[in-house]
């Protein structure tokens, strides 16, 4: 690595040298990691002792992982609340009962529904409040740099997210069938 001041062990943020935050500018993002790739990329490295081979292919790594979770909304807003002590992922028993509510309403609803235009519809619905949460996610971070609120609204965006999911293969099931 040409900066030997940044580690594998150091936050995605550090390796490109952005902020610790939820917005990004996807921009200088893309950009630090294609110069980041340029400098690392095991290619580079073919005429090199294996040591610097085996370091090169552990950078790549690093870097292509950390990249593909900076550029996911959801996955950079939970990677912060990792950062910030909070388990998103680990803590599912602890939603908040409007979330659990709001879960229940839609697996009713979900249950309900046997026509494309009203699966369509409730997947509008889900995408409006994914919205939602990831504008509110925005603010806990960036401008409350609330850890545990950010934490519980990451543990909905994974619900969501999960959701999304669902629905998703259930319209095209029934797109299929008709």
């Amino acid at each position: 690595m040409s900066n030997p001041a940044i580690t594998l062990s150091d936050s995605d943020f550090n390796i490109f040298g952005l902020p610790c935050q939820f917005e990004l500018d996807s921009a200088a993002l893309s950009a630090s990691y294609l110069r980041l790739q340029s400098q690392t990329h095991p290619d580079r490295f073919a005429n090199s002792g294996s040591q610097e081979k085996r370091l090169a292919v552990q950078w790549a790594t690093r870097i292509n992982e950390a990249y593909k979770r900076l550029q996911n909304p959801m996955e950079r807003a939970i990677y912060w609340c990792e950062l910030n002590g909070e388990t998103p992922r680990g803590q599912q028993s602890k939603l908040p009962p409007s979330l659990l509510m709001q879960q229940m309403e839609w697996r009713e609803a979900l249950e309900e529904i046997d026509g494309v235009g009203d699966l369509e519809n409730l997947l509008d619905e889900v995408a409006i409040e994914k919205k939602r949460c990831l504008d509110l996610i925005a603010r806990q971070i960036d401008s409350e740099n609330n850890a545990q609120a950010a934490n519980g609204t990451a543990q909905a965006l994974l619900f969501i997210d999960k959701f999304m999911i669902e629905l998703t293969r259930k319209l095209e099931q029934l797109e299929d069938a008709s």
